[in-house]
């Protein structure tokens, strides 16, 4: 399990982390970086730090941003599937097998046209830091994406939460304690928000973040019970989960601002 810093200095603390996807942490400080919150080469720094380099052997951190940033609007569009929900995805089927394997993808384009997609391996162990990131490049096609938005997302998820609160009560489920590192779905990573975050995409992205890992352990749970109960419970999890993964998505994915040139 790895732990990005924002800065030079480790955090001191988990309750500040978020929880997020492999692929959502790169884009997270590609984004700061693409909007001058940091200089690139402190985005990657940070990224590689600690265990080596962020994306295994084949995987230059810098050389992948920098080539980000030649786009004339570069746009990082995070895609969390499950069978049946791979919008956002590029590569056609290949992409999107490679997408369901790893569980995560990022899409690449610049505005709205696809230009390539980054996928990982699954880790060769449970104790694995490193997640190797494979490149697909794609022929420029329009990106699919979901017709949602970061708000209408986050009120999605703050409804579930309400209308699941026995269920979380009685699976221990509290979003407002930080997630610890062995309790991370595979594939997760604990990110500490970069500058220019806005605080209210943090909040979301830690709170999805956070139900996303304990929905999924409570999932596992639930499916080897006996209990009458408990396929009620499984299909509140994971429409509380998908929630999750929907709204923490789209808060780690990166847009372009529209240009105001005439």
């Amino acid at each position: 399990m790895r732990i990005i810093a924002s800065t030079s200095k480790a955090p001191t603390s988990l309750q500040n982390l978020i929880p997020a996807p492999y692929l959502g942490a790169l884009s997270l400080f590609a984004g700061a970086a693409l909007r001058r919150d940091m200089p690139i080469e402190e985005a990657a720094d940070l990224l590689d730090a600690g265990v080596g380099p962020f994306g295994g052997a084949h995987f230059d951190t810098l050389a992948w941003i920098l080539d980000v940033r030649a786009l004339a609007m570069p746009t990082l569009t995070v895609v969390l599937p499950e069978p049946g929900r791979i919008a956002g995805i590029a590569g056609g089927p290949r992409g999107v097998m490679a997408a369901l394997a790893g569980g995560q993808a990022l899409t690449v384009g610049d505005g709205a046209i696809a230009q390539h997609l980054l996928t990982v391996a699954p880790a060769r162990h449970a104790e694995a830091r490193t997640l190797d990131i494979a490149r697909l490049d794609v022929s420029p096609t329009p990106i699919p994406v979901a017709a949602s938005d970061a708000a209408s997302a986050r009120e999605r998820l703050y409804r579930a939460l309400s209308h699941t609160h026995e269920r979380l009560v009685e699976y221990d489920l509290i979003p407002e304690e930080p997630v610890r590192p062995e309790a991370l779905p595979q594939g997760f990573v604990l990110v500490e928000p970069p500058q220019g975050m806005p605080d209210t995409h943090a909040h979301a992205a830690r709170l999805a973040g956070r139900m996303v890992s304990l929905a999924e352990a409570a999932i596992a749970q639930a499916t080897t019970s006996s209990d009458a109960g408990a396929q009620k419970a499984l299909e509140e999890l994971r429409i509380l989960a998908r929630e999750g993964r929907e709204v923490l998505a789209l808060t780690l994915s990166y847009a372009s601002a529209p240009s105001t040139a005439l």
